[in-house]
């Protein structure tokens, strides 16, 4: 297993850390610190994901990538970023799904999103 980040509580306040991306986010609740670092996280990756869109697209003018590449790269961006987030969720021994409320995009504001996960 490989860990990301860590959430931890230092003298009454929380932080959450992770070190791959240089991310320190400091808070008063647990529940703040989580929804900035996954806010901050979720536009990161968009950015990052659509620069090599751009990358590759100057790369077919070199021919060394293809319109396929592109192509390839844009789907992934699409399937990643414009698809309803959703994840399972265990609390005790009971399992949950969670799907963010509303119809937006990853990385488009938390302020819809379900503060509870959602039994089905």
């Amino acid at each position: 297993m490989t860990q990301y980040g860590q959430l931890v509580e230092t003298d009454g306040r929380y932080e959450f850390r992770m070190d791959s991306q240089g991310l320190v986010v400091r808070g008063d609740h647990p529940e703040w610190v989580m929804l900035a670092a996954s806010e901050i996280l979720a536009k990161s990756a968009r950015r990052e994901a659509e620069s090599r869109v751009s990358e590759l697209e100057a790369l077919v003018d070199f021919d060394a990538a293809t319109p396929f590449d592109v192509d390839s790269a844009r789907m992934a961006v699409t399937h990643r970023f414009a698809t309803v987030p959703q994840c399972s969720v265990t609390m005790g021994r009971v399992d949950h799904t969670w799907t963010a409320s509303g119809k937006r995009a990853v990385g488009q504001g938390h302020t819809d999103a379900a503060p509870f996960p959602k039994v089905s």
